[in-house]
């Protein structure tokens, strides 16, 4: 039974099924961008605007739902990366009250991604934020600034704490699951 399995598992050949995927690829070089962005708002605004349309498409269900049916035990892991990888797809995709409120098949846009509701600051659309940049980098926060000569700003607030740790954290595990993926069989 092994032994037709191996069989099995090699004329499958699930690496092809892996690397015909192009929205692993498309998702890969598009994430690279994101993560060298400067500006952490507009960078968010555009890994709403790359992953939407990856939610609305399903995903990564079919791939997975394929690769499992190949498995054998030899795709734990590039399934577990695939799965980890659709979680983030949800967590960054679109919902109703969440940061990116646009419905299935809406074009993302800064007036449809909405930041804020910490520090006590507003929440409010991106595009306030992005228009209201310098005036915001001026904006200082005293009941959070620990080193006076490295004041906190409201723009840092939203920018970089919210922004940046929600673009951070889904790129970076974007990023290691693709190679996770695309790592070639041993």
């Amino acid at each position: 039974m092994k032994v037709l399995a191996s069989i099995n598992a090699i004329l499958a050949n699930p690496q092809k099924d892996i690397n015909k995927n192009e929205q692993i690829d498309f998702l890969r070089k598009e994430v690279e961008k994101i993560q060298a962005m400067p500006n952490k708002i507009e960078a968010i605004v555009k890994l709403f605007q790359v992953i939407s349309p990856i939610q609305d498409a399903g995903g990564f269900s079919n791939l997975i739902n394929k690769l499992q049916k190949k498995n054998y035990g030899q795709l734990d892991p590039k399934i577990d990366a695939l799965s980890i990888l659709q979680s983030h797809i949800h967590n960054a995709g679109r919902s109703e009250y969440g940061l990116n409120r646009t419905k299935k098949g809406e074009t993302v846009t800064s007036e449809k991604v909405y930041l804020g509701n910490v520090f006590g600051i507003w929440t409010k659309t991106a595009a306030y934020w992005l228009s209201r940049e310098e005036e915001l980098k001026q904006v200082f926060r005293d009941d959070l600034t620990k080193n006076p000569n490295q004041p906190v700003t409201t723009w840092y607030c939203i920018n970089d704490y919210q922004a940046g740790a929600f673009v951070k954290s889904h790129v970076e595990g974007i990023l290691e699951q693709i190679s996770i993926i695309k790592k070639q069989a041993a």
